[in-house]
């Protein structure tokens, strides 16, 4: 990396620093831009800086940090959003980074993290982080079902919605992983069957006592036909119906075999 000590090891006084020698600099790395003296900051010396790395935003002299400065920066990308000042991350500003970088959610001020920013955040990301920095009151069943197609997001996704069979079932469908999460009552032979229809790797979050019956009913030599029927399977289960009720819900458990006289 370039840094002041390149600077002072290449024998530059701060005197002798010109424009050719920074914009060198910061071509090599965005992040040298620190160094500059604060006259030979241009507007184009800044923006090549930030190509190289948005760090540099940081260092762009106040005066041209401008909102149709930094807007250009988020547009480019989201995360821009952490360099910007605090007085110029509006509600529309942040709409925008998030759109272009769902996990740039880190950065909106929590004034700013409305229902719509939250949604906004969590639909552009693409690997699960934003769900991290949604408010707990806006973390809702839609909002949590469609993240849940994630890894990085399942681990924040509220208890009070693992604890609900309905939930871990549409959870499972969407993502066979999800069982991992499902707490050990309410992973019924009938969830476990769909996880493991959808992939033969869900065994590992099948309780031991029930996987050699699972592996048993899972031995379908058609992969396809295994997805439809697990599809199938999840759609005539029958499980609770929500209400208001606070206290967790249990998915529907299998009937017991009547025993022959």
């Amino acid at each position: 990396m370039f840094s002041e000590l390149a600077f002072k090891s290449a024998g530059i006084r701060n005197d002798a620093i010109t424009p050719e020698i920074c914009l060198l600099a910061v071509q090599e790395d965005g992040e040298a831009l620190k160094y500059v003296p604060e006259a030979l900051r241009t507007p184009k010396l800044c923006h090549i800086a930030m190509g190289n790395d948005l760090a540099a935003l940081a260092y762009v002299p106040e005066a041209l940090r401008t909102a149709e400065f930094c807007l250009e920066a988020v547009e480019n990308d989201g995360k821009a959003l952490q360099y910007v000042p605090e007085a110029l991350r509006t509600a529309d500003f942040c709409r925008k980074a998030v759109e272009k970088d769902g996990s740039s959610l880190e950065y909106v001020p929590k004034a700013l993290k409305t229902e719509a920013v939250c949604r906004a955040a969590v639909l552009a990301d693409e690997w699960g982080y934003a769900l991290e920095f949604v408010p707990e009151a806006l973390k809702t069943r839609e909002l949590c079902l469609w993240a849940v197609r994630d890894f990085n997001a399942r681990k924040h996704i509220p208890e009070a919605l693992w604890q609900d069979g309905e939930f871990c079932l549409e959870a499972v469908r969407l993502h066979r992983e999800s069982l991992g999460y499902v707490p050990e009552a309410l992973k019924t032979p009938e969830l476990c069957l769909v996880a493991l229809q959808l992939s033969d790797d869900a065994l590992q979050y099948v309780p031991i006592k029930l996987q050699a019956k699972i592996k048993k009913a899972a031995k379908i030599e058609d992969k396809d036909d295994a997805v439809k029927k697990a599809i199938e399977a999840a759609k005539s289960l029958k499980m609770p119906k929500e209400n208001s009720s606070s206290k967790p819900k249990a998915a529907a458990k299998p009937k017991a075999a009547t025993k022959k006289k």
